[in-house]
């Protein structure tokens, strides 16, 4: 009876004994996760990190002449404007003051009979919308001119305005359409047409970028 008492006793120590440990070791566990997360929130800190950015680029802006070359760069020999009007022309063809703009830039053929155009005007606030009515009504004109002259009139018909921001856009471009004569105006049209939106995407991409 004394021998299986000591032996109940013994068992029972060490009973508690492997409990204890089993604690320890879950204790251990927790322990080691805890350390390696708070390493790892070490090392995902921000300056463990290379700076890839290092704040916006500094705006680039374009001046008109420099807008103009893009446009040539892009159309090459298809781009046909070739004299640069003055204040006072574009007055008298537009109806547009110099108290309403901050500066412009316009270009056409030589010779009237060509009506290859570009004009860009960098509006004064509170003009946008009475240039784009000039231009509007310039370009109406243009096609009224033209409308016994098959090739031109289809070109003055493809012509666009578009305003990006407060500059005002005029193109009325397609070079040489006679090779397409033949086709009838609708290839005219569209052919000019094409290379108007040429001229005004690249134009955007300058002025917004």
């Amino acid at each position: 009876m004394h021998k299986l008492t000591i032996m109940i006793v013994i068992f029972c120590f060490l009973l508690l004994s492997g409990c204890g440990q089993e604690e320890l070791a879950e204790e251990d566990l927790v322990d080691g996760r805890e350390t390696v997360g708070e390493q790892r929130a070490e090392e995902v800190e921000a300056g463990n990190f290379p700076l890839f950015w290092d704040g916006e680029e500094e705006r680039q802006f374009y001046t008109l002449p420099e807008l103009e070359e893009e446009v040539k760069e892009l159309l090459g020999d298809n781009y046909w404007p070739e004299v640069n009007l003055s204040a006072a022309e574009l007055e008298r063809l537009t109806g547009i003051t110099e108290d309403m703009y901050v500066d412009f830039l316009a270009e056409r053929q030589m010779l009237d009979a060509h009506i290859d155009t570009m004009i860009i005007i960098h509006a004064k606030e509170d003009y946008v919308g009475t240039i784009e009515q000039a231009i509007e009504t310039y370009r109406s004109g243009l096609i009224e001119q033209n409308k016994n002259y098959p090739q031109n009139l289809s070109k003055a018909r493809a012509s666009r305005i578009e305003t990006i921001n407060d500059y005002i856009c005029f193109v009325q471009l397609g070079a040489d359409t006679t090779p397409l004569a033949d086709r009838g105006n609708e290839a005219v049209m569209a052919h000019c047409l094409e290379e108007n939106e040429k001229a005004l995407y690249v134009l955007e991409q300058a002025i917004l970028q």
